[in-house]
């Protein structure tokens, strides 16, 4: 019987989505720990799960947990899906640097917004894999937090865990191509691959025949639903993972501009504005109908959590170190490509070569991703500085002076998740011909 911890079980999403499939694939069979340090959010995830227990009508062990060690003991799978800081963390990530001119949506992968997530939520996910090396140094730990890529590049730099980075953004994106292309979503074949957040979908056919020119064809019909989207799709050729939303932020030709933040209906601070997990908890609970999902989410961990007991073969997507696996990014990068799940093993695929033009805008965001890896692990400001210097939006919007200016606002009003950082050159470097 696998033994299941999901840490930051104060997610609404994610714990509806996992303690029902797991209920769906194991039945009795599984034991389910909930983790969080917040003893409301706790008690609310506590209860979710056993009304989807009592609504499947089996009996999988459900157990609450405000401290990982015990929950990690004898641990099979760890699945991480926590939120340093929460939403007033992330408010702080949208107000102050609005306050500069910069515009975000999510703030939660790249851009200065993305970073000081990075340098919140680093520390404590290495503190989970010590405690998880110390007491179930088996165990498979399953990311969802995030910045993915930068949290996976941190475990996989300073711990030998088994671990794999799942996001449902290639999934979800897939489900949305087959309604733009009005299709069945089992008919649609597709591979997908980049890094997290910005996977290109490769190929996209039905019987073997291509559908990226219907897709084409149908573009002035289904533009308004996914501007972004579409619109880097005419210009690089390929659609991207993630949404909308999210897409803007990695590039630079829109968030800095008001022709095309009004022309893609782009809306500063769209995500942070959605209600609190918290409250859709204590709504979801109140509501008459079935908390348990009625079908399978697209959601990855208890996928691999039943092929890897049962032995069932899957192919899905992970994020993982780039061992060759994409041949025109960086060996030391994290990315997302498909992965083959059988014998009891995750096997990641090679797609080769992405087109350059795909492949050059990925490599922005790595650029942005390894730098603050360095700044977290070595504690160097300047390697913070860089990362946001190096960030298609920040830098197109402010100059270096005011970056610096943003950057040190931001970790004096983070300094409470985020260990100091030192700085080993001079702040104010005089210029050889002054």
């Amino acid at each position: 019987m696998p033994k299941v911890a999901l840490v930051g079980a104060g997610s609404r999403v994610f714990t509806r989505r996992l303690v029902s499939d797991l209920t769906r694939f194991f039945g009795n069979d599984v034991e389910i720990r909930l983790i969080d340090i917040d003893p409301e959010k706790l008690q609310w995830a506590e209860r979710l799960a056993l009304r989807i227990r009592e609504e499947a009508h089996c009996l999988p062990l459900v157990k609450a947990f405000s401290e990982r060690r015990p929950a990690f003991e004898s641990c099979d799978y760890v699945i991480n899906a926590i939120n340093v800081g929460g939403r007033v963390a992330w408010s702080r990530d949208f107000e102050i640097p609005a306050r500069y001119g910069v515009r975000q949506t999510v703030a939660d992968t790249l851009g200065i917004g993305g970073i000081m997530r990075a340098l919140r939520t680093i520390p404590e996910v290495l503190k989970i894999a010590r405690d998880l090396e110390a007491v179930a140094p088996r165990a498979r730990l399953l990311n969802y937090t995030n910045p993915m890529s930068m949290v996976m590049l941190a475990l996989f730099k300073t711990s030998s865990l088994p671990a794999l980075g799942l996001c449902h953004s290639v999934p979800a994106t897939a489900k949305q191509l087959a309604h733009y292309l009005d299709m069945d979503l089992a008919e649609l074949e597709w591979q997908a691959a980049g890094i997290n957040h910005q996977s290109w979908f490769l190929q996209l056919s039905r019987h073997g025949q291509d559908l990226y020119p219907t897709l084409r064809q149908r573009l002035p019909r289904i533009y308004e639903q996914d501007r972004v989207r579409f619109e880097i799709m005419r210009r690089f050729g390929y659609f991207s993972s993630e949404s909308s939303s999210h897409a803007a932020e990695y590039v630079s030709y829109f968030l800095p501009r008001d022709p095309w933040m009004q022309r893609l209906h782009l809306v500063p601070r769209e995500f942070l504005d959605q209600p609190g997990s918290l409250a859709e908890i204590a709504t979801l609970l109140e509501q008459p109908e079935p908390v348990y999902l009625p079908e399978f989410s697209i959601e990855y961990a208890p996928q691999v959590i039943h092929s890897l007991e049962t032995g069932t073969v899957r192919v899905i997507e992970v994020n993982v170190p780039n061992t060759g696996l994409i041949a025109n990014l960086p060996a030391s990068a994290i990315v997302e490509v498909p992965a083959l799940v059988q014998g009891h093993q995750v096997l990641p695929t090679s797609v080769g070569k992405l087109p350059e033009a795909l492949a050059a805008l990925n490599r922005q965001g790595i650029a942005v991703q390894q730098l603050t890896i360095e700044g977290v692990l070595e504690r160097r400001r300047e390697s913070i500085y860089q990362a946001a210097f190096l960030d298609p939006n920040l830098s197109t919007t402010l100059d270096l002076d005011q970056i610096v200016s943003l950057t040190d606002e931001l970790l004096a009003a983070h300094a409470g998740y985020i260990p100091p950082l030192e700085l080993s050159w001079g702040r104010d470097v005089p210029l050889a011909f002054r």
